[in-house]
């Protein structure tokens, strides 16, 4: 229960520092302070670079909860967790690093906004979610990228990117962490 609350309040506050527009751009790993909205890893301009980059690694979500919009068959995702058992698609050291950091812990994702389109931007994911991910107690702004359908009566899916900065990860050299995901109930 403490730690939904924690997720809702840290929802809360990346909203209402969005609507202000303010924050403080400083990097932060610590589970005490609530993440900075200015972390947020993609300005609208940079989304189609970012997408065109290759994945680190390609994790399965074990669960995922969503909100189907009742005008089309597309949903927001509200949580993602994800299976450790995640591939490698990259340098097998930079697997590694990412793996000791994460010391076989679940990945959640958690979002409580509704999708934006991305009509325009990217032709393979229709939708983005901006939310933060915990890993290991640990919270980092993220902003999933995805399509998908969901649908009451035959299930859900999406398939997407997973975008969030890992500074703790000295391989990844300033870069973002991207993760491909998929998912189907």
């Amino acid at each position: 229960m403490k730690k939904l609350v924690k997720v809702l309040f840290t929802a809360s506050l990346i909203v209402s520092l969005a609507s202000c527009g303010g924050g403080d751009s400083t990097s932060n790993d610590s589970t005490t302070d609530a993440p900075k909205f200015e972390n947020t890893l993609v300005k609208e301009s940079k989304i189609t670079e970012i997408l065109k980059k290759k994945a680190v690694m390609y994790g399965k979500a074990e669960s995922f909860e969503g909100t189907i919009d009742p005008s089309s068959d597309s949903f927001s995702i509200n949580k993602v967790v994800i299976s450790t058992d995640m591939n490698c698609i990259t340098e097998a050291k930079l697997c590694e690093e990412i793996s000791s950091f994460i010391k076989g812990s679940k990945l959640v994702f958690s979002s409580s906004e509704e999708y934006a389109l991305l009509e325009e931007e990217s032709p393979e994911y229709r939708m983005m979610q901006k939310g933060t991910i915990e890993i290991n107690d640990n919270i980092y702004i993220a902003t999933l990228y995805y399509s998908g359908e969901g649908n009451s009566e035959i299930g859900s899916w999406f398939k997407g990117k997973l975008i969030f900065e890992l500074p703790t990860v000295k391989l990844l050299k300033g870069e973002f962490l991207i993760l491909e995901i998929k998912g189907k109930k």
